[in-house]
């Protein structure tokens, strides 16, 4: 996945290797025009489905937005995985587990500082609703970047400030459970 200007606005494109045959078409993975869309990850399951997320304007604030890769059928339509405007969002990131569920987190303003965010997607059922996953207003919180366990638990990392210097900082997601 990566993002690419198109003469217009910088969009968000995709494209699969398959081995034994080779790279496939590039793809525009999102078509919401609104505004340019940046960085996107990706992260991919054991059955080689996928799931991207990107940051992406839409004339007013950045948002997060996702899309899902299945094997065997292509790219579904992408969508607005948050939906706090108090401020613009970036720096998502996204990791998978062996059945397919996925777990995103971003930083997002609140309009005084920066807040770390996480939303769920479960196979078969789709996103969650976004939440915030830290609680510490001492300072900005950003950076953030998660794994996920085979079990679909996941870890958050970020760095936040304590007004004098930057800290690490974490959260634990138990599947069943939810966000520590």
């Amino acid at each position: 996945v990566w993002h690419q200007y198109d003469g217009t606005r910088v969009n968000i494109y995709a494209n699969r290797y398959v081995a034994g045959t080779g790279w496939g078409t590039a793809g525009l993975i999102e078509t919401d025009n609104a505004g340019p869309a940046y960085y996107p990850q990706v992260a991919v399951d054991g059955s080689g489905d996928a799931v991207a997320v990107w940051y992406q304007s839409d004339g007013t604030r950045y948002n997060i937005y996702a899309n899902r890769y299945v094997a065997g059928t292509g790219w579904g339509t992408a969508g607005l995985i948050e939906t706090d405007n108090a401020g613009g969002a970036a720096s998502p990131q996204v990791a998978v587990d062996g059945s397919g569920n996925a777990v995103a987190v971003w930083h997002q303003s609140d309009g005084t500082r920066y807040n770390i965010y996480a939303n769920r997607y479960v196979a078969g059922t789709g996103w969650g609703t976004a939440g915030l996953i830290e609680t510490d207003n001492a300072g900005s919180a950003v950076s953030p970047q998660v794994a996920v366990d085979g079990s679909g638990d996941a870890v958050a990392v970020w760095h936040q400030s304590d007004g004098t210097r930057n800290n690490i900082w974490a959260n634990r997601y138990v599947a069943g459970t939810g966000w520590g």
